[in-house]
């Protein structure tokens, strides 16, 4: 197969990552990276060897992004928040009539993409929606759980806050957190009765783990169950959870109850957030008498023979760090895009356009926090009942 022309877009950390790793690729001929920033894009490329070279784009210039885009076959999107950049800069990849892959974090925008699945289809374009540590690797863990069952009627993707994700990951104000307050305040989209409704988020909800009991977590806005909607839509209920310690709610609560108000903006919240991340319980360690829960991890309920079930599927080990927890699982999907290895055409979710199996054997090798782990044993799936 020919090599071909990538283009990605965003040259933060997620965005340096995967573009490193896919100038690596010998199914890529050559790799421009766009920022808005010129230096951060100079930055990202010096690492990305000869195949790379980089500009400055404004993702708000429609015409400029098209023109970017028709360089490239393929467009690889790590522009944040997608709440505000996510849709936009699809829409040009759609116009461009260039295959597209993105890290969006968001539900709404996501909801919106997966709207333009005619006109994707139609265009022939592959469009690959979410793919990156959650989205992404929830995604998967999701459909892995999925399969252990003869009927799902309810999927449920959560990440811990409490569980260290290795690297040298601080919350600081960024595009991620203006992204957290907006998806804390407000509403939410989730799943329930099989359609698509707004719910408010950072409600108490009890979830039971297989093997650990019963735990506390709080709901959130997230990709996934917009997703599952459209990838399983015999699927009744979908909804996303963080796991945090009980003393940690009332400051996310609070900060949302002002965004509503509108006495805070997202940014200025995001920025308190940041500036009191762990002051009010510097130890993340959950209580006593609450399990421990793993970093990220998709919970699945329905039958199985003739009986209900449940069942728990978590990844053992990571990529340390989120950036490369997000990053490198967009390169990778980048690659098996580019190898030809997904043939759908239009809008679809990492949890359809991918086998769980295999991408978990592509990803194992960077894993290795908190340590390394064969292929064979990087997913735990553990069955229970409902």
């Amino acid at each position: 197969m020919k090599p071909k022309r990538v283009l990605a877009l965003g040259a933060g950390a997620m965005g340096t990552i995967a573009a490193t790793m896919v100038a690596s690729f010998q199914e890529v001929e050559s790799l421009i990276i766009a920022d808005l920033s010129l230096e951060a894009a100079q930055k990202a490329a010096s690492s990305c060897g000869e195949k790379a070279r980089f500009t400055r784009i404004d993702v708000t210039r429609r015409a400029d992004l098209v023109s970017l885009m028709r360089q490239a076959d393929l467009v690889m999107n790590c522009v944040g928040p997608f709440f505000r950049f996510g849709l936009p800069v699809f829409e040009a990849a759609l116009e461009a009539g260039v295959d597209y892959l993105d890290i969006c974090d968001d539900p709404e925008p996501t909801k919106q993409m997966h709207e333009c699945h005619g006109r994707a289809k139609a265009a022939g374009i592959t469009a690959i929606v979410g793919l990156g540590a959650s989205p992404g690797i929830t995604s998967l863990l999701a459909a892995r759980a999925r399969a252990e069952l003869d009927q799902t009627t309810e999927l449920v993707a959560a990440w811990n806050i409490e569980e260290d994700a290795g690297g040298d990951d601080r919350l600081a104000y960024s595009a991620a957190t203006v992204h957290w307050m907006q998806q804390c305040s407000g509403t939410i989209l989730e799943c329930a009765n099989g359609r698509l409704v707004n719910h408010k988020p950072l409600l108490d909800v009890s979830i039971e783990y297989p093997g650990r009991g019963k735990r506390t977590v709080y709901t959130v806005g997230h990709p996934e169950p917009v997703s599952f909607h459209y990838s399983f839509p015999d699927l009744q209920r979908s909804y996303c959870v963080m796991v945090m310690p009980g003393s940690w709610i009332g400051n996310f609560r609070s900060l949302a109850s002002q965004i509503d108000q509108n006495k805070l903006t997202l940014e200025e919240a995001a920025q308190i957030l940041a500036e009191s991340s762990g002051q009010s319980d510097p130890d993340p360690t959950p209580p006593a008498d609450s399990p421990r829960l793993p970093l990220f991890f998709a919970l699945a309920k329905g039958v199985k023979d003739g009986r209900p079930a449940l069942v728990a599927t978590s990844i053992k080990s990571i990529p340390p760090g989120m950036a490369k927890a997000t990053g490198i699982p967009l390169a990778l999907g980048t690659r098996l895009l580019l190898q030809g290895r997904v043939s759908a055409k239009g809008v679809i979710a990492p949890e359809i356009a991918f086998s769980s199996a295999e991408f978990f054997q592509m990803l194992a090798p960077y894993c290795t926090f908190p340590a390394s782990r064969d292929a064979s044993e990087l997913i735990e799936v553990v069955l229970g009942q409902a």
